[in-house]
């Protein structure tokens, strides 16, 4: 049942992107890309977040998928997060270099948190320029209570690898 929802979830988030323009695919190479991202779609890597030890977090999964042009959407799923009332969460990655820094996932803090709802369920997605299985180390999911980042929190992990 997890598969098929990580499954569907990934078809989902191709979908969109590319389901806009379904309405152009008249000529062959049109075609052809779409295949292309079609079985690209297949190679798609759906990673359980590890909970950090004491952390609010229940349930957690990050999808890859390739969705062509060389990007890739990443989708953060998570369940049992404290719904915080002064706070967010955050989706960072710790990169691939000797320094083993620690940036948003997103383009920036901001494009990086997203907020629980009342029933505890998070979710997060962004698309990035490159294959983050070959960039980062990690994904790293972090609470921020008061929006103060000096006060960050680990709360789930997922190696890429």
């Amino acid at each position: 049942m997890a598969s098929r929802t990580i499954f569907l979830a990934a078809i989902l988030v191709i979908g969109l992107l590319v389901g806009f323009g379904v309405a152009f695919l008249y000529d062959q190479n049109q075609i052809t890309s779409l295949q292309n991202t079609l079985t690209q779609a297949n190679s798609s890597k759906a990673l359980a977040l590890s909970p950090h030890p004491g952390a609010m977090i229940h349930t957690g999964w990050v999808v890859i998928a390739p969705v062509g042009s060389g990007d890739y959407a990443i989708a953060v799923h998570a369940e049992g997060l404290e719904p915080p009332s002064t706070g967010a969460y955050i989706v960072e990655a710790a990169q691939r270099t000797t320094a083993m820094n620690v940036v948003p996932i997103g383009a920036n803090a901001t494009a990086s948190e997203f907020k629980a709802g009342t029933d505890g369920v998070g979710n997060y997605w962004t698309v990035v320029m490159e294959n983050p299985t070959t960039s980062f180390e990690s994904i790293e999911l972090l609470y921020i209570p008061g929006f103060n980042m000096t006060q960050a929190t680990l709360v789930a992990t997922v190696p890429l690898g």
